[in-house]
């Protein structure tokens, strides 16, 4: 008779062998594992330091450690009102996070040459005495998305790349 810990370790197993991940987890190539940044604000440093340490990769300190290097050419943060109430106060903002980059090989040679990435988020502020700092954390949360996502958009070009070169 199989005891509960056998069952749970079967169920395991059956779901790893199904290819089930979390939610949002990321698998590096081999040449992504390893990734030097240079030019980048703190944000995005820690965005790809949290995404890679949460795929197993490693944000690196040289550019000669590294597997695959992003040069940061251009970050720009914006934050846009939308719509405004009554009394003249910004109901909803738009947030926009654009990056441009280039990557480049261990080498040093170009893979991808300046492209940009636009992520957004819209966001509802209503304006009161109680909400004002729950709003500011609201936004706060959110551009920290924005980064995630980039940074996400930035390893899947670099894997289609990485997959048209190689063999």
């Amino acid at each position: 008779m199989m005891t509960k810990n056998s069952v749970v370790f079967m169920l395991m197993l059956l779901l790893t062998a199904c290819g089930y991940h979390l939610r949002g987890a990321i698998q590096l190539p081999e040449a992504l594992q390893k990734i030097y940044v240079r030019g980048a604000s703190a944000e995005l440093t820690n965005a790809i330091a949290r995404t890679f340490r949460s795929a197993s990769g490693e944000l690196v300190a040289t550019a000669a450690e590294a597997g695959m290097i992003l040069n940061v050419i251009n970050e720009d943060y914006q934050r846009r009102t939308i719509s405004i109430d009554s009394s003249g106060y910004s109901n909803e903002y738009d947030l926009v996070y654009r990056l441009t980059f280039d990557l480049l090989d261990n080498q040093g040679a170009v893979l991808i040459s300046a492209q940009t990435i636009e992520v957004s988020k819209s966001y509802f502020n209503e304006q009161s005495s109680n909400t004002v700092l729950s709003k500011g954390n609201e936004e706060a949360v959110l551009r920290k998305e924005l980064y995630s996502q980039a940074v996400r958009s930035v390893i899947d070009r670099a894997r289609a790349e990485l997959k048209k070169t190689l063999p």
